[in-house]
């Protein structure tokens, strides 16, 4: 009889100890509840990442963290982003968290953008309402909406994203570019016109110097730009923000942004430029050239004559 009762006991103990270990392994892994974030780089695998829990000590064991991930929301796949979390939260809230409620969420801004395409890609990726949408818009600048990569809290309201990007154009223009356009007697508003014009039309950086010449030459000159960008500009609509511009549209487009038909820069920016497009403006290439394009060869092609010019389509183009 003792050693059917022992014999029990070691069958019970080896039943319950596993559950006992699996209840530890899940268990926090301390006792401050103190809120530390947790930040995953774009460009870190989800391994990595898991690795990373187990190096801080937010999770004891990377399988069963996976496991348990797959099934608070199948399959399991954390996205890039920033978490908060604590020593105190159990594996199952860790991977709830990370799984469901982020911090913080990337976002990548390319150049050339205009407010209203800033505005879609942000409402895609952080689910705004039509609110805070209109209320970003609303506190929106063209052209200063800085293109690049964010890291931006999910809370944040339409006019805090808004701030945002422009604090960090803000950043980005600095002292010394500045100083370097109001020696050439350039305001900043004039500079960020003309760097979202070299920004549509460039096809590289390798080109924006030069065509900040050109578009300097004719503005010097009193020509018209003629670009078909702030064309695109004018009559661009949502699902087709920069529409291919056709002779008809040059001659009927009554807008202050044909500049076909208008001497000088467009009212506004057209678009968010990058860094470079800015420089370009400031440190403009020497030229006698007043007309380019971007031939079937992908090079840019220069002239200072419109014979010249036509010569270039000719040879370029066709």
């Amino acid at each position: 009889m003792r050693m059917l009762k022992s014999l029990l006991f070691i069958i019970l103990a080896l039943a319950i100890l596993p559950l006992i270990y699996l209840g530890y392994l899940l268990s926090p892994t301390g006792l401050s509840s103190e809120k530390i974030r947790f930040v995953i780089p774009m460009d870190q695998k989800q391994e990595e990442t898991v690795a990373r829990l187990k190096e801080e000590n937010f999770i004891r064991s990377p399988k069963l963290f996976n496991f348990i991930a797959g099934l608070v929301k199948f399959p399991g796949t954390i996205e890039p982003g920033a978490y908060m979390l604590s020593h105190r939260m159990t594996t199952i809230a860790i991977a709830d968290t990370l799984l469901n409620h982020p911090y913080q969420k990337w976002i990548v801004l390319v150049p050339g953008l205009r407010v209203e395409q800033t505005a879609e890609k942000l409402s895609k990726k952080f689910g705004w309402s039509e609110a805070k949408n209109k209320e970003f818009l609303d506190n929106a600048r063209e052209g200063y909406m800085f293109p690049d990569t964010y890291l931006l809290n999910v809370d944040y309201s339409g006019r805090e994203f808004a701030q945002r990007l422009i604090s960090n154009f803000n950043e980005k223009f600095d002292a010394q570019i500045q100083k370097d356009l109001l020696a050439q007697n350039v305001k900043n508003d004039t500079a960020i016109k003309i760097a979202s014009l070299i920004e549509r039309e460039s096809g590289g950086d390798e080109d924006k110097a030069l065509i900040a010449g050109i578009i300097w030459n004719r503005l010097n000159k009193g020509m018209k730009l003629e670009i078909d960008a702030t064309i695109q500009y004018a009559l661009g609509k949502p699902g087709d923000w920069w529409p291919h511009v056709t002779p008809d549209d040059i001659k009927n487009t009554d807008s202050p942004y044909n500049t076909y038909k208008i001497t000088g820069l467009p009212p506004v920016p057209i678009c968010s430029p990058s860094l470079s497009s800015i420089k370009a403006v400031a440190y403009s290439a020497e030229t006698d050239c007043l007309y380019y394009l971007h031939g079937s060869d992908k090079q840019i092609h220069c002239a200072k004559t419109y014979q010249e010019h036509l010569e270039n389509i000719e040879k370029y183009l066709n």
